[in-house]
């Protein structure tokens, strides 16, 4: 015998028409509510509810449920799409008006790149001619400071000296004229972050006339980069650059080239970082006047972070923590061994990375022949217990990897008519010219200074370039060529007034 009617909760309530769920209601009895909801009726949901024990009251407490239910839904769906409606006006008219003119040099992270732009668009370097840029990682780092110091016999602090003073009197004894040579050189830089850096200067309205980039094989075989949006730099000088013609091989990753893509294209998310700057210099300026440092005979210094934070903004420059000493002449020089370092540089190198590095390098000789720029590719001095590393990454061909580098930049240099020069003589550079397996110290770079000046002394385009140069920029600053002596510059070690113990 089938029982009709029961409690509503804890029991199975069985129908005649089938079984119903534990809150009275079955499947039809829902599909009548919602036509009621609809503007139907619900009389086929009274009778089953009535059949099943439900009461009219109770009948109409769920139907009331449900309808609130709904209209909440409704109302949050509507909330949603006034607020998209909201931010996609606010975008288009600030898109258009642009109200707030924001500096895109201003960023939070200052590194390598950061300082040397800082100075290059600081007086008086900003007022000063730039006929001569450097390009190139931290091997054209390492070979122009350690001469540099050497020459100018002091400290100097890299945050804020960008200066190449020995190769400027060398290029002045060879080709005459005047010459002032920026070095925007940084450690890790590749051939992306070079183009973006070239770029960047020339945004400046710094235009050199001649621009020297030493390159090396971990500039196209580094493991340790996935794509070229890994670096410090790319960081940094996005924001200042149109990198619209090459996104296909800048961004791997398609969450990077959305990213990329919203940027350019949604007014607020693009200067999101600037908005958040302002935010917390504005935050922070009246944390300071509500709650200002407590007394003490000590102030919390960069140093004190470090210490206490080393892995907080690990890239991170202070303006006296790159500092590089004179190298005594009559000196025996300290030779490390950083083969470890480059086993895993060198292991399992992604050839698309090569690929791509090798189209910003066509990039920038691109670049360079539309601004009539006179383009010098180096291939830098490494030792040859550098290149067996490579040769034994036990990466397929990885025996003819060296080679297959070098003839690259031969056929390049043919191809493009760019004059590209070897400069990596084994007879010529032996251990006691290395800090390690691939940084020049001062005497490996001053062989460098004179080998490179020799040889674009002795190739006519770039011997016609640099005398053009010299000579224009002696006749705009009207001053006769200095001689070749050991000049000094005031900015070297001190530069800025900065302080080592100033507070963050």
């Amino acid at each position: 015998m089938i029982t009709e009617g029961a409690t509503r909760e804890g029991l199975l309530v069985v129908d005649r028409n089938g079984p119903v769920g534990l809150d009275g209601s079955d499947d039809q009895a829902a599909r009548s509510t919602e036509d009621a909801e609809n503007g139907g009726t619900i009389s086929n949901t009274a009778s089953t509810g009535i059949a099943g024990g439900l009461s009219s009251a109770d009948l109409k407490n769920d139907t009331g449920t449900v309808i609130e239910k709904r209209r909440l839904r409704q109302g949050r769906y509507s909330t949603f799409m006034n607020a998209m409606a909201l931010f996609i006006a606010l975008n288009m008219v600030l898109s258009f008006t642009a109200p707030l003119d924001f500096d895109k040099f201003n960023f939070p992270y200052k590194g390598w790149a950061w300082w040397t732009f800082n100075d290059l668009r600081t007086p008086p370097t900003s007022t000063e001619t730039h006929n001569v840029a450097l390009l190139g990682s931290s091997l054209m780092v390492s070979a122009i400071n350690n001469c540099e110091a050497m020459f100018k016999k002091e400290r100097l602090n890299l945050a804020v000296y960008h200066k190449a003073t020995y190769l400027d009197r060398l290029l002045e004894k060879k080709f005459g004229g005047k010459f002032n040579t920026y070095n925007l050189s940084g450690p890790g830089q590749n051939p992306s972050d070079a183009y973006m850096t070239l770029q960047a200067m020339l945004k400046l309205h710094q235009r050199p006339d001649v621009v020297v980039y030493g390159v090396a094989p971990r500039d196209f075989y580094d493991s340790s980069m996935a794509s070229p949006v890994d670096t410090e730099a790319f960081r940094f000088l996005h924001r200042l650059v149109n990198i619209d013609d090459s996104i296909n091989m800048m961004f791997r990753s398609p969450w990077d080239k959305l990213n990329w893509v919203m940027e350019r294209n949604i007014y607020l998310y693009g200067n999101g970082l600037d908005l958040s700057m302002i935010a917390n210099n504005f935050i922070n300026k009246e944390l300071d006047a509500v709650f200002p440092p407590p007394p003490t005979s000590r102030q919390f210094t960069y140093w004190d972070r470090v210490k206490l934070l080393p892995k907080y903004k690990m890239g991170e420059i202070h303006p006296l923590a790159v500092v590089i000493h004179p190298q005594s002449p009559k000196g025996s020089p300290r030779f490390t061994d950083n083969t470890p370092e480059y086993i895993e540089r060198y292991k399992n190198p992604d050839d698309h990375i090569y690929k791509i590095q090798w189209h910003f390098l066509l990039k920038l000789v691109e670049l360079c022949k539309r601004e009539r720029i006179e383009l010098v590719i180096v291939n830098m001095p490494i030792t040859l217990d550098n290149i067996r590393v490579l040769i034994q990454s036990g990466y397929k061909h990885s025996e003819n990897r060296y080679l297959g580098y070098v003839y690259a930049l031969r056929t390049l240099a043919q191809e493009h008519d760019v004059q590209a020069f070897d400069l990596n003589d084994f007879a010529m550079y032996t251990q006691k010219d290395y800090h390690d397996g691939v940084h020049l110290n001062a005497f490996g770079g001053t062989k460098l200074i004179n080998q490179l000046v020799g040889i674009m002394g002795a190739t006519y385009t770039t011997r016609m370039a640099c005398e053009l140069s010299g000579h224009e920029l002696q006749q705009r600053s009207q001053i006769p060529s200095p001689a070749f002596v050991n000049s000094t510059d005031k900015r070297s070690i001190a530069g800025p007034k900065y302080n080592a113990d100033l507070p963050l």
